[in-house]
């Protein structure tokens, strides 16, 4: 009998096969979006595991970090700076830059500029890393189209969204009247521009 093969090893180690999406992006049986005359389809595929389709703690399983005599070292372990992103680092950062993007859209775009939007829109939605979350945002712009004709229709769409998302993740919804303090003029507090604040006490200390 191996040592692997033992009581005392499997007391002790018991792995699982954490539940991870490989990469695939064929999108097979991509939704047809209808009055925007484009179908989402095509694309590549790869037999390993997608990081950006998974969250950290399902990528670490995978790489047999789940034993339960190491949950505790498990638990501190934290993705790190400079490696490919996860599922949850990739859904954050393209928040961020849709959000900010539709602030900063022109508030009276031109008939160019709106088709540049709606086709970022569905290629993002086609080309997006996880692929769970790609077919999800399809099936969005099949039922609501992006809104690309000024600044407030586009930035409320992304808000509307993002808290179909948040409710399918059981996340609290954003308040969408606060978007322009969340991503464009800052909380009326001033909590944004702390470096204000620094930059007077720089001034004032020597004389305290």
């Amino acid at each position: 009998m191996s040592f692997a093969q033992s009581s005392w090893f499997n007391d002790r180690i018991s792995f699982r096969l954490p539940s991870v999406t490989f990469l695939n992006q064929k999108h097979t049986g991509d939704d047809d979006l209808g009055d925007m005359g484009l179908r989402i389809g095509g694309g590549h595929g790869h037999s390993k595991p997608c990081k950006a389709c998974n969250d950290f703690r399902s990528w670490m399983q995978w790489n047999n970090l789940n034993a339960k005599n190491s949950i505790d070292s498990e638990n501190k372990i934290k993705p790190k700076d400079g490696c490919p992103l996860d599922k949850d680092e990739l859904g954050r950062s393209s928040w961020n830059l849709l959000h900010t993007m539709s602030v900063y859209y022109p508030e009276h775009p031109t008939t160019e500029e709106q088709s540049l939007m709606k086709n970022f829109i569905i290629g993002l939605a086609r080309f997006y890393p996880c692929e769970s979350c790609a077919k999800d945002f399809q099936a969005d712009i099949k039922v609501d189209p992006p809104r690309t004709e000024n600044r407030i229709a586009l930035s409320e769409w992304f808000c509307r969204v993002h808290n179909r998302v948040n409710r399918k993740l059981g996340k609290p919804e954003f308040d969408c009247s606060k978007l322009y303090q969340r991503w464009l003029d800052g909380w009326p507090d001033g909590s944004c521009f702390d470096y204000q604040a620094s930059l007077i006490s720089m001034f004032i200390k020597p004389w305290c």
